[in-house]
């Protein structure tokens, strides 16, 4: 009986881990479609954003054309258009300039080039056309962006009359727009015009596909996933971007198609399989592991059972069993911790992957409001600016549930000014209310004692979190009053802070109320639509107000409003116990500064570069750490004032690169340069690492330039 029900069990156990890989097999496979579709859309928001500058550069060329006064003969042409690829500068964009005249023909700065092949696509009534050109009639192959003149021109001793000016892009130049190293350098990008062929083809290794016209070999190749060629072309047309998965050479590739508006090509990315959802794929089998372990244990439990009933008179062959068994449990239970561990490593990793692209989004749409965009685009931008803050706090909400739950945020108290806290949350939600009709009160008390200690982030975040729900949750023309006081505490060195934050908004039923605490609460299916949230924002407010020993309750009606109260206990300090308050630094004028950036994301240097030298800073870029010990060692002492640090990064990580700056022999300077970490690593033990590292503070990204300009300034001690 014992082996038939092991035998039972055992083939139980494996359908059912079959059954489950199964099921984590699909989700994932939905997940790299995913995936790889928010990689792509981001790719090609640069390159459509890019291209976009060169369709200004072709406006600006408009209207220079009817100003220019020409000169006479054939080399006064020549140039003039030799003058025009001077003054817009189309060498630093990888661009020539073209004229046509009325018979098609082609003329360049170094003469007339002949009948251009591709006139025949500019015979339609558009003023306008993009496309790629591979003609004879100029070597090599380029992206053209031409554009009818607003009135034709007519120059030289011979009166030619010209229609069009034409920018052509040599197309490899635009590979900055797309570049990505998400997927350590394994991804192909393609260019493909309208009928299928390869424009052009950009990777470190040699093309898989290997045809001139992709399309026909991608309707060729195998689909894993039982979707046809036809039916992705069928996706592309409707919804702009398409993904799937096929074979090719025995291998097992991911390719995302997207059409990029205005523009005659498209664009597809073309990734190894074994390269997309890493993470993913790794947390998968850890969990069908974890599952086949677990159903082991119950097997084994079972089995142990049935022998030790059956031989309940062999004690001693008793005690053995249950001495294996205890070694078991105590290895399974090693696995679990190692299990948790590798939660951990996780959302480390998950937090720097996310910050990464955030920051690029972030930082490029601050750069583009500052274009003086027209205004419809300054609205597109300012939505896209708002969607990312809310992507971002979505983001650390999840995160920090995740790390309350697996105890790794503690309660640290350290000397506060208990007034400042209450005061900085005020200031926040007056922001909220920049597009609000609400009125707002506020009554803070002044503490007999400023000073207690107490962990400000966590109470500022508490507060700031329930007065933002009560801006979100009442309707214009409503009020919302906040009250701070302070009451007795348990002896004469305590204090009870006891907040009060009250609205007129939409209340809630007192069933729900029970569940106001939970994770991903949320009283109506239509609320998340509404307004938006994760529904852990209290779930997180109330870990944190019982990890500082306080307490938090609510009294709601509804359609009349909510009332939260909280109340935490303060140890208060004395006169001689208060800290001293750190002087601000002067950060009105950082003009002349040297910055050494160890930056090994092109995006992030790009952001960080533009917004530096906008405030007069000088910029030097090393794209890992290596770069950045090498840079400094060879120049003198005094060609940096200060060095912004990246953590992650290729050859040489910032922590690495940061010991060896410091132990650089006869360079004194080297141990008194400020280095500051600059990082998608944003948890408390990542800046404590930057400290035990020898740097001098650290800033996380999404960066924010305020707080940057503040930390090089306090570090100058400008």
């Amino acid at each position: 009986m014992p082996v038939a029900l092991a035998m039972i069990l055992v083939l139980s156990l494996v359908w059912s881990v079959h059954c489950v890989r199964d099921a984590l097999m699909k989700l994932t496979i939905n997940e790299r479609s995913y995936q790889m579709e928010e990689m792509v859309k981001q790719i090609r928001a640069n390159l459509s954003s890019g291209l976009q500058t060169h369709w200004n550069l072709v406006s600006g060329l408009n209207n220079a054309v009817q100003g220019i006064h020409f000169e006479n003969g054939q080399e006064g042409i020549s140039g003039n258009i030799a003058h025009l690829e001077n003054d817009f500068c189309t060498d630093l964009y990888g661009c020539r300039v073209m004229l046509l005249d009325e018979q098609g023909t082609a003329y360049l700065s170094d003469g007339p080039a002949g009948i251009w092949y591709d006139v025949n696509r500019l015979i339609d009534r558009k003023k306008r056309h993009t496309f790629v050109s591979e003609t004879d009639t100029i070597d090599g192959s380029f992206l053209v962006f031409s554009q009818e003149l607003d009135t034709p021109v007519t120059m030289g001793a011979d009166r030619v009359r010209f229609t069009h000016v034409v920018l052509l892009k040599d197309i490899q130049t635009i590979k900055q727009y797309y570049t990505t190293t998400t997927y350590g350098g394994s991804a192909a990008t393609y260019i493909i015009k309208s009928n299928g062929t390869l424009a052009y083809y950009d990777a470190d290794e040699d093309d898989v596909i290997g045809a001139r016209n992709v399309y026909k070999a991608l309707r060729e190749a195998e689909h894993v996933q039982g979707q046809g060629f036809d039916a992705v072309r069928e996706q592309l047309r409707r919804e702009g971007i398409a993904v799937a998965n096929i074979l090719l050479r025995g291998s097992e590739y991911y390719y995302c198609l997207t059409s990029l508006d205005d523009f005659d090509m498209t664009l597809m990315l073309l990734i190894p399989a074994d390269a997309v959802a890493v993470s993913t794929m790794n947390m998968m089998d850890s969990a069908v592991r974890i599952l086949a372990i677990f159903m082991s244990v119950m097997v084994l439990l079972l089995l142990l059972a049935a022998f030790s009933f059956a031989s309940v008179q062999r004690s001693a062959e008793k005690v053995r069993i249950e001495q294996e068994t205890n070694r078991e449990l105590n290895r399974l239970r090693l696995e679990a911790e190692s299990a948790n561990s590798a939660k951990s490593t996780f959302l480390n990793n998950m937090s720097h992957d996310i910050r990464t692209p955030m920051n690029a989004i972030i930082g490029f749409t601050n750069i583009a409001l500052k274009q003086n965009p027209t205004p419809g685009v300054r609205a597109c931008l300012e939505k896209i600016g708002d969607s990312s803050e809310h992507l971002l706090t979505l983001i650390n909400d999840v995160l920090d549930i995740s790390r309350i739950e697996s105890g790794r945020i503690q309660f640290t108290p350290v000397p506060t000014d208990i007034a400042a806290v209450a005061e900085t949350a005020v200031n926040v939600t007056s922001g909220f209310l920049s597009n609000r009709h609400l009125r707002f009160s506020h009554h803070l008390e002044q503490p007999a004692s400023r000073y207690a200690l107490a962990d400000a982030v966590r109470i500022r975040e508490v507060l700031v979190n329930i007065l933002g729900n009560a801006v979100k949750f009442t309707p214009d023309g409503g009020t919302i009053t906040f009250d701070a006081v302070y009451l007795p505490g348990a002896d004469e060195q305590h204090i009870l802070a006891r907040y009060r934050i009250s609205d007129t908004g939409v209340g809630m039923n007192q069933d729900f109320i029970g569940h106001i605490f939970d994770e991903f609460s949320q009283e109506e299916s239509s609320a998340r639509t509404q307004y938006k949230g994760t529904g852990l924002g209290m779930a997180i407010t109330k870990r944190y107000v019982d990890l500082m020993g306080g307490t938090i309750s609510v009294q709601s009606r509804k359609g009349k409003g909510s009332t939260f109260t909280v109340e935490l206990p303060m140890k208060t300090l004395e006169d001689g116990a208060i800290p001293g308050r750190e002087c601000s630094a002067d950060t009105s004028d950082l003009a002349g500064v040297k910055v050494l950036l160890a930056e090994d994301n092109d995006l992030n240097a790009e952001i960080a570069t533009i917004q530096l030298e906008r405030l007069g800073i000088q910029v030097t870029r090393a794209a890992n750490g290596r770069q950045a010990v090498r840079a400094f060692a060879e120049n003198p002492p005094g060609a940096f004032d200060v060095i912004l640090m990246d953590i992650m990064m290729p050859v040489m990580d910032g922590y690495e690169a940061t010991a060896a700056i410091r132990g650089l022999p006869g360079r004194p300077d080297a141990l008194d340069i400020p280095i500051i970490a600059m990082t998608a690593n944003a948890f408390a033990e990542d800046v404590q690492a930057s400290v035990d590292a020898g740097m001098n503070g650290h800033l996380s990204k999404p960066i924010v330039m305020n707080e940057v300009v503040k930390t090089i300034a306090r570090n100058l001690r400008m």
